[in-house]
């Protein structure tokens, strides 16, 4: 036992064990490496060249066998966040290539998705929120029914005010930048613009007051208003005769209303 007390005690002794726990270490950190570089790991990649705004499906998809190095961090890994989303509008991904977070998005965030929910017909309409009034636009929510009131003052001085529109679907709800405001749940985004979609008629009376001194704002619903099945309507005939009077009516004017026109 003292021998051994003494063997260990030996200043060689320790420098020999050292060195071969060193060599060890090292040796171990190598192979961890090396495995981690030549591992194979299994990725989703372009079964054939996929064009920009492309919807992904399954028989685009294929995997095949590359170090786990190759994988850099943006690269997409889980077919869950590939399949049936879109290719990015301005990446065509190449066959063979990796799918990346920047060439990948859904279909809410691509450029064109909200002329996408317009019916026939239609036209889109992007009504900015005054800051004056976010509290009373702020809730609204894509697929919301609202009515839109107008107020105009006279150069006399007198003030008319009445609904103008009435049950009007909200197609989105964005912010500044373009950004649908519902996409994320965090409050992070302010609603900027509601966007909805009427017929060329009406169309041309929106587009017509903003030349005019109008003011134009949202109300939303009750909740005791069943407006599942409501469509959308003019209301106030006043209020119609007023831009029509201080406008030029073109002979590309739409003849016949596809909305109906409550008197």
């Amino acid at each position: 036992m003292n021998s051994i007390v003494r063997f260990l005690k030996n200043k060689n002794t320790v420098t020999v064990i050292g060195v071969i726990a060193g060599i060890a270490i090292l040796y171990i950190g190598y192979t961890i490496t090396l495995n981690k570089t030549v591992k194979p790991t299994s990725v989703p990649v372009a079964a054939r060249t996929i064009q920009p705004r492309t919807k992904i499906t399954a028989d685009m998809i294929k995997y095949v066998d590359v170090p786990e190095s190759y994988i850099s961090e943006n690269a997409l890994t889980d077919e869950n966040q590939i399949l049936n989303y879109f290719s990015n509008y301005n990446t065509m991904i190449p066959e063979g290539s990796m799918f990346y977070n920047e060439s990948v998005t859904t279909e809410q965030a691509m450029p064109n998705y909200i002329q996408t929910l317009l019916k026939e017909g239609e036209y889109g309409v992007a009504y900015t929120i005054n800051p004056a009034e976010n509290t009373i636009s702020w809730g609204i929510m894509p697929g919301d029914k609202i009515d839109l009131y107008m107020r105009v003052t006279s150069d006399e001085g007198s003030v008319m005010l009445g609904k103008f529109l009435e049950n009007v679907e909200i197609l989105a709800v964005t912010d500044d930048e373009g950004n649908n405001v519902y996409e994320t749940s965090d409050g992070s985004r302010t609603p900027s613009k509601l966007v909805f979609g009427v017929q060329e008629d009406i169309f041309l009376l929106l587009l017509r007051s903003n030349s005019l001194d109008i003011e134009i704002f949202p109300i939303q619903h009750g909740a005791w208003v069943d407006d599942s099945e409501a469509t959308t309507k003019l209301t106030t005939q006043e209020l119609i005769d007023y831009i029509k009077a201080r406008t030029v009516q073109l002979s590309t004017d739409p003849t016949n209303s596809t909305i109906e026109q409550v008197r």
